[in-house]
């Protein structure tokens, strides 16, 4: 029995995985109207489960433009303002007055003037506190608006910003931020695949890495399997604002759509101009999640997600009809530079 021909699509995933020697890869375009996704390779590293397209991917923090949407829908249903001031979102806590005019814009855009994550010891705590969520977002945010912000307006790509962000939403909500982002986001467009953490169909696999003096940490080559009931096989809970939400491609495709759609009925579209608009100043360009695209051809606005065990991009085109999706389930650095170009590929040919 011959086998079907292979797809223009399973051609470039085939190829990119042998190239880059990946265990699994998957990706497609999203249309206004439809959706091509496919996926190829194997769920662990030297295992005999292949990937298939039911599996949920890790998507980093490309769940910051989730995150965003979150907010944008408070606004939208008028429990939360564009503008709001820190000292504002945060009543109870002690904070201190170099925050008193840094707004929520600032935060999203990681101009704001928090540090880039948590310290090694505040992470290491994170992993071992069982404390609910919303008490551990409450603590960090305490301890960062404790602290003078650091130079306000300079570009600092932020996880420790988005923390902040969840803890601001739990207290407009009244709800841990997972359960907001599943009542306000995922639920209604429909995605159901979504969880936090490391997904237990697909293992990610990390880089091995060498320490090479002023260099810092080299990547090597591919790493070992990480097992998702390891809890140091992602990042601690506390940071699922910054991204640690895991979902299939037919469910990241339906988020992408909204980017492509004028909002499709789900935000306005003047609530989609905003969160695709980048803030200029010193340093990388931003927008809510997402950020200006100017090297790669017929590119608008694209975002990456990594915790070191994966890799997700997504990349809008030019003229924002469509959207190309590339998640590998290995994280090595070499791998945020390769999948925008093949991104940027598979709309050339779509």
């Amino acid at each position: 029995m011959t086998s079907a021909p292979k797809t223009e699509l399973q051609v470039h995933l085939e190829g990119f995985r042998r190239r880059h020697e990946v265990p699994a890869i998957g990706g497609g375009v999203v249309t206004r109207d439809g959706l091509e996704v496919d996926v190829v390779g194997e769920r662990v590293r030297g295992g005999d489960g292949p990937a298939t397209l039911g599996d949920r991917w890790h998507i980093g923090s490309c769940g910051k433009s989730i995150t965003a949407a979150l907010y944008a829908r408070l606004v939208e249903r008028g429990d939360a303002e564009w503008g709001a001031r820190l000292p504002e979102l945060f009543p109870d806590l002690a904070v201190d007055p170099g925050w008193g005019r840094v707004t929520i814009d600032e935060v999203f855009v990681s101009r704001a003037g928090f540090p880039a994550n948590l310290t090694r010891a505040e992470m290491l705590a994170a992993w071992r506190d069982e404390r609910p969520l919303t008490e551990q977002r409450s603590e960090t945010a305490a301890a960062a608006l404790a602290r003078a912000p650091r130079r306000p307006g300079r570009f600092v790509y932020s996880n420790l910003g988005y923390i902040v962000i969840g803890a601001a939403i739990e207290r407009i909500t009244g709800l841990a931020y997972e359960s907001a982002l599943a009542a306000h986001v995922l639920e209604p467009l429909g995605i159901s695949s979504g969880g936090f953490g490391p997904p237990s169909d697909l293992w990610g696999h990390g880089g091995r890495m060498l320490a090479l003096g002023p260099l810092g940490l080299v990547d090597l080559g591919r790493g070992r399997p990480a097992d998702p009931a390891e809890v140091r096989s992602d990042n601690p809970a506390v940071m699922s604002p910054a991204g640690r939400l895991h979902l299939d491609l037919e469910d990241w495709a339906r988020f992408q759509r909204v980017f492509i759609t004028e909002g499709g009925g789900f935000l306005r579209p003047e609530t989609v101009e905003r969160l695709l608009t980048p803030v200029f100043g010193r340093g990388q360009q931003h927008a809510l999640g997402w950020a200006p695209v100017r090297r790669l051809p017929d590119a608008s606005f694209g975002q990456q997600g990594s915790n070191t065990y994966w890799v997700a991009t997504a990349i809008i085109d030019g003229a924002r009809q469509r959207t190309a999706m590339v998640v590998c389930n290995e994280g090595r650095a070499r791998l945020l530079r390769r999948t925008p170009q093949l991104a940027v590929r598979l709309l050339a040919e779509r």
